[in-house]
């Protein structure tokens, strides 16, 4: 560059001594002296030539170099190893340059929130590895990089720097402090880190192009189309997060959904192996210092600084390097599922808090269908108050009678002859119903995702057929949208909760029939028509059930496929859907008949979004128009609008609180607001005052019921 500044200068001097220089018609002449195109390009060859010769003694060879790599010490950031390098010329130091970065102004706050100390942050040593809701095997994971300064000169790992980058485009202009960040705000910020970090690199290889979704796009993805992503490298992931909007149903929180700044679609909620949902920065990094110490290997007092156990070198502790944190990507509106790898995995739940205090763990029972143990669940004196309860009921809506089947009223078949009652409220089948919420990876209870526990009696010789949990209407005849796959609800989840002993042989196990005993060499699995032939060998059901009847036919299914016995105070986990929302069609299961005495169970089914009845729930728009056109909405008729008033007339209800049957609904005395509920026929409410219930009112027929004190 210097060569040709000197050329130009020597030869600026040289044309300008000559008079009346013109340039016309793409041709340079020189008046009166006849000088062509072809005598100047000669003189400027001829003085670029002389300008290499004299430059480097005005100027030293190495000027430039040393000022590249002034400015390479203070601005650089390394390439992914799988992205070659530009070439450099053999003056400059191989290095690569970036644009630089302002510092964040959160990055005080985050420091506080984090626990940031002057060795490390919380993330150093430590790789983020991505998976895909329901997978045991990772989808991506973190580039391994050396971690940088900040201009304190105190180390800063590549997630700290992405998040803080997250954080500066997140709230641009608003200037949210990060100590105010919802649970939101983080599920966007990490997404955003995640796939596409700083703008010049993700946190995940490649962007996390290989967590791309695992369903068939039935039309093009509204994000293919975006003008703001024109032209720009967009990471499958985020078509993963985002399933676009006719694949993604409405939570009732859909509208606090924060979008992933710069890409401005849904993002993933994470969460643990273990189903723990991560809301905060502070939560995350105490993750993150977990994983350096896997349970074992030190004692909290033993640990370093940055949570490492041994000695620390080069950012690696001396227990084997680099660290790995495992997160869970769960879309938008989809919920958690566990992932196990084999059949015998444990999941400890230590976030999940019972009785007695006892340790709550998952044994994996069978991966198709996905069948987990629950122990510790719940204990012998909840299982016998849920009975206890279940017996004493009288309303005609909840007490114990013949047990119905489908998704449109009371139904009886043939094939189910168990008797079944609900406990909606109550204050153990909340407590159960909360347990049950947290077991399955919500941080927030919903009263909307779930249904009432169903308690459920089993004489001699009662059963249910194999069948699915999962409601059908493909016909979409039903004001509800049951159809999952796309934006439905339905239901996601089951816990069975055994409350009698049945020993080897009494019957009223319950069978998945598409499974198979848990360890059992596939040499030995015993098919229907042999242990048919066994069955009747044995001589167990002789005189008790008729041949070839379909209770018969359940009997051979429980001694031949994965079977769960009863055991009070035993609970089983599993799934009725697949982690994009379609029904698990290997989730098929039922009742054993009971051969010998009497099985009591219950089992709460929960939703994958809001039930039919409540706000929010779903609709299949063409039937509920169809309806109100006839002058009937038979879901609306369902749900019953009531409030509670209180008029100040007597004293002693000035310090009132409304309980549904035993669970604080809210504060009724002098002075509050009118309590105003979506309810149903039967529902009883009770009014308290010092923990004595003082009035009671029960729901009638009438669609809007208002009650005073």
């Amino acid at each position: 560059f210097f060569s040709l500044s000197i050329s130009l200068r020597f030869t600026s001097s040289l044309l300008c001594g000559l008079p009346n220089l013109s340039v016309a018609r793409g041709k340079m002449s020189l008046p009166g002296k006849g000088v062509g195109v072809a005598k100047t390009g000669a003189i400027c060859i001829v003085a670029y030539l002389v300008g290499v010769a004299l430059s480097h003694y005005f100027l030293p060879i190495d000027f430039l170099t040393s000022k590249l790599h002034h400015a390479k010490q203070h601005n650089t950031i390394s390439h992914d190893a799988s992205i070659p390098a530009a070439p450099t010329p053999a003056v400059v130091p191989a290095a690569t340059i970036s644009i630089p970065e302002k510092r964040s102004q959160h990055e005080p706050s985050y420091k506080s929130i984090v626990n940031f100390d002057t060795h490390n942050d919380p993330f150093h040593g430590v790789d983020m590895v991505v998976h895909r809701n329901g997978e045991p095997d990772p989808c991506s994971r973190q580039h391994v990089e050396i971690e940088e300064t900040d201009n304190a000169g105190t180390a800063l790992s590549s997630t700290s720097r992405a998040l803080l980058h997250a954080a500066n485009v997140l709230r641009e202009g608003k200037n949210k402090p990060l100590d105010m960040y919802t649970k939101y705000d983080l599920d966007a910020a990490l997404t955003h880190a995640l796939v596409w970090g700083t703008g010049e690199k993700s946190l995940l290889q490649g962007q996390g192009y290989s967590c791309a979704p695992t369903w068939e796009e039935e039309k093009k993805h509204y994000m293919d189309t975006a003008p703001h992503l024109k032209n720009k490298r967009m990471s499958s992931m985020v078509k993963f997060c985002d399933m676009g909007f006719d694949k993604t149903p409405i939570q009732l929180d859909h509208e606090k959904l924060i979008r992933v700044p710069e890409l401005l679609s849904l993002p993933c909620h994470f969460h643990t192996r273990e189903g723990l949902r991560i809301t905060s920065l502070e939560q995350l990094a105490q993750l993150s210092r977990d994983a350096k110490v896997p349970a074992g290997e030190c004692t909290e007092e033993e640990r370093n600084v940055d949570g490492t156990c041994g000695t620390v070198e080069n950012g690696n502790d001396s227990t084997g390097g680099r660290k790995e944190l495992h997160l869970y990507a769960v879309q938008a509106g989809r919920q958690f599922l566990f992932a196990p790898k084999y059949v015998g995995e444990i999941f400890e739940l230590p976030h999940v808090k019972v009785p007695q205090n006892l340790p709550v763990w998952l044994e994996v029972m069978s991966l198709s269908p996905r069948v987990f143990d629950v122990f510790n669940f719940f204990d012998r004196e909840e299982s016998a108050a849920i009975v206890d309860k279940a017996l004493k009921e009288t309303s005609d809506t909840h007490r114990i009678k013949r047990s119905s089947t489908g998704a449109k009223g009371y139904n009886v078949n043939s094939q189910r002859t168990s008797e079944n009652g609900f406990d909606t409220h109550g204050k153990q089948a909340q407590a159960v119903k909360r347990r049950c919420m947290n077991i399955l990876g919500f941080d927030e209870y919903e009263e909307s995702l779930t249904d009432g526990l169903q308690v459920l009696r089993y004489n001699k010789t009662t059963a249910y057929i194999p069948h699915l949990d999962w409601i059908d209407d493909y016909g979409k005849q039903q004001e509800h949208n049951f159809d999952t796959k796309h934006v439905g609800s339905n239901r996601f989840a089951t816990i069975l909760l055994y409350m009698s002993d049945l020993e080897e042989g009494d019957g009223g196990e319950t069978v998945f029939s598409d499974g198979w005993p848990p360890g059992q060499a596939e040499e030995d699995r015993v098919h229907f028509n042999d242990a048919r032939a066994a069955l009747r060998e044995s001589g167990d059901v002789e005189n008790l059930l008729k041949r070839d009847s379909w209770e018969e036919s359940m009997v051979a299914r429980c001694r031949s496929r994965l079977a769960v016995r009863p055991h009070s105070s035993r609970a089983v986990l599993f799934y009725s859907q697949n982690p994009d929302g379609t029904p698990d069609s290997h989730s098929m299961h039922g009742g054993c008949p009971v051969i010998s005495g009497e099985k009591w169970a219950a089992n709460l089914w929960v939703w994958n979004a809001p039930r039919g009845g409540f706000p929010g729930s779903p609709k299949n728009q063409e039937v509920v128009n169809r309806n109100k056109a006839a002058g009937n909405s038979p879901e609306n008729n369902l749900q019953k609008k009531a409030s509670f008033t209180n008029t100040k007339s007597d004293e002693g209800m000035k310090n009132a609180k409304l309980y549904f049957q035993d669970t604080l609904w809210g504060v009724l005395g002098f002075g509050d607001p009118i309590l105003n509920v979506n309810t149903y026929e039967g529902h009883q409410w009770n009014v308290k005052v010092d923990e004595k219930t003082v009035k009671t009112f029960v729901i009638d027929k009438r669609p809007t019921q208002p009650y005073t004190i």
